[in-house]
């Protein structure tokens, strides 16, 4: 059975994942016209104009960082906000939210692995059969999206548009892994998430400019930006919830129930976004059902 702390992680672990449904939403909105680079910087920008001073206040003057945590929350910065959320949102563009989100449910996986070989968290038999059926339904929307191919596009396109998803699973499955080095430090989850938003915002700034991309201030008038905006929103609610979730249950719980998310951006796709968006076939209803199964699973009796 859980621990009632393990169930409080689990509510919003679930909160954050209803949050990273309607952040894919607009990511694909946007997306349709404006530039996912640019998508990219305005959520990170809103993530942390909204956390960072709150943040500075609340903890203000102990912050609860050591070496050790900057650098790992810096890590996570990196690979889960920076590369993790460039290659997300890229391949919503590519091929729509209703696909990049399940296949990027393989962090699942990949953060398990990591949690047992380098944190020494355990896996039990509930979680060996959750996990397997979270892969297979991924497997399944990326067999799908390869037969259906909707948007026609070259056999070197589509291939690179199922990479470009995995990509994002693996970053996003290390990222955990970063954060809860800098938890097992004593640095409060809050500060944590700050540091590696800011982390990853700087860094691609600096690295937009240094490559004369910097997008102009005319990116904030375009109809695009407030979609951006409201998935930074949404984006900046998830964070919260993952990251308190994270300092309180081991990722090995944490993560798989964060890909419910999957289900609900199939949800959200199907009920908000016009077909030209997003095709929202029963095969890949029933394969983001199948990863939500093999969450239930782990959230009963992981």
């Amino acid at each position: 059975m859980l621990e009632s702390t393990h169930l409080l992680a689990i509510g919003l672990a679930l909160v954050a994942s209803v949050s990273n449904g309607f952040q894919s939403i607009f990511i694909r909105k946007g997306t349709d016209g404006g530039k996912p680079l640019d998508g990219v910087i305005v959520v990170m920008l809103v993530n942390t104009l909204v956390l960072l001073p709150a943040v500075v206040l609340v903890y203000y003057p102990d912050y609860g960082l050591t070496q050790a945590s900057w650098v790992s929350f810096i890590g996570a910065g990196l690979f889960g906000t920076l590369l993790g959320r460039a290659l997300m949102y890229t391949s919503i563009d590519k091929i729509g939210a209703s696909r990049t989100i399940p296949i990027i449910a393989s962090q699942t996986l990949f953060a398990t692995i990591f949690g047992v070989l380098l944190l020494g968290e355990t896996l039990n038999e509930i979680h060996a059969v959750a996990i397997v059926c979270i892969v297979g339904g991924v497997s399944l929307i990326a067999w799908e999206t390869s037969h259906s191919n909707p948007d026609n596009l070259s056999r070197k396109n589509l291939l690179l548009g199922l990479l470009i998803p995995f990509g994002a699973a693996v970053a996003y499955g290390s990222e955990p892994i970063f954060a809860s080095v800098g938890f097992g430090e004593g640095t409060p989850s809050p500060v944590g998430l700050v540091v590696k938003t800011t982390a990853a915002t700087v860094s691609f700034t600096l690295y937009l400019r240094l490559q004369g991309a910097l997008p102009s201030t005319t990116v904030l008038q375009s109809k695009n930006t407030r979609w951006f905006v409201f998935a930074g929103l949404a984006n900046t609610v998830f964070l919260v919830g993952y990251y308190v979730a994270l300092e309180m249950a081991p990722v090995n719980v944490i993560i798989p129930v964060l890909t419910t998310s999957t289900l609900f951006t199939v949800v959200l796709s199907a009920v908000l976004l016009p077909e030209r968006l997003e095709r929202v076939t029963w095969k890949v209803a029933a394969a983001a059902t199948t990863v939500v199964l093999g969450v239930l699973a782990i959230t009963i009796y992981g």
